[in-house]
């Protein structure tokens, strides 16, 4: 149910925010993730296994914690947007945005109106399920809705400078492998060619007044975005992460054994 969208108002006010990205599908998990650290949980519909409806129930995994859930939609399309937000997730980040009229459109898919065209029905999980109280529910949606895109392609980038300005907009999220290939280095993500075409992404995106975001596979290539300005860091994957941990702790399991054998 209704709880203040704490991470807008952290980025807003110039924080740096840490979360990871949910793969699974899991409300559990999302729970159990929520008990730690993290900001913030980005749920992946458009590689997870998700549907709108296990959407909602890990959203309300977050509503438990201090933890924010942000929905990664498929696609910017204004119905897909609208059932994102009617979850009550708050906070969502579009993919495969190259231009300003598409960052514009998503801001106003997320916006009721007059500010924007966003669908409106009173009885949902975002209204509480009810027309009473209306009026302020309207207004309060338009004030702490988090709207977030992926910038992604050479055209994203070529793009950026003029898309940090538009209005609305909370997050701008470059894509590390992305950037990578708008320089020629297609997957070399530590080279300094790509890590300076990140510094000027940065400076791009604090021309306006989103904060700028991006993925960090590793404590220090996370290190490295927070040295070039990035406010909103996405640590692996709730996935990955637990490969890792399992694989090698059973590995020092196996080899403590081998010791007693």
């Amino acid at each position: 149910m209704y709880r203040q969208n704490h991470l807008l108002g952290r980025l807003r006010k110039g924080d740096t925010v840490f979360g990871t990205w949910s793969m699974t599908g899991s409300a559990m998990l999302v729970e159990a993730l929520g008990t730690t650290p993290l900001d913030y949980i980005i749920l992946d519909m458009e590689h997870g296994a998700m549907s709108y409806e296990t959407i909602e129930h890990m959203v309300r995994a977050c509503e438990v914690t201090s933890t924010q859930a942000i929905v990664r939609l498929s696609n910017g399309e204004s119905q897909n947007i609208l059932r994102a937000l009617e979850t009550g997730c708050r906070a969502i980040m579009v993919p495969h945005v190259s231009t300003v009229a598409e960052a514009e459109r998503v801001v106003s898919a997320c916006r009721y109106a007059p500010e924007g065209s966003r669908g409106l029905s009173p009885y949902t999980r975002n209204h509480q399920f009810t027309h009473e109280g209306l009026s302020a529910s309207l207004q309060r949606e338009n004030q702490e809705t988090l709207v977030g895109v992926l910038v992604e392609g050479n055209e994203g980038i070529a793009n950026l400078k003029d898309i940090a300005k538009v209005k609305g907009l909370d997050l701008i999220y470059t894509g590390i492998y992305d950037i990578s290939q708008s320089v020629g280095l297609a997957g070399q993500i530590d080279h300094p060619d790509v890590m300076e075409m990140q510094r000027q992404c940065v400076s791009w995106i604090n021309e306006g007044s989103a904060a700028p975001g991006s993925f960090a596979n590793s404590i220090d290539y996370a290190q490295n975005l927070l040295s070039l300005g990035f406010r909103f860091i996405a640590y692996a994957a709730d996935s990955y992460t637990i490969k890792r941990a399992y694989t090698e702790d059973i590995a020092k399991l196996k080899t403590f054994k081998g010791t007693l054998d």
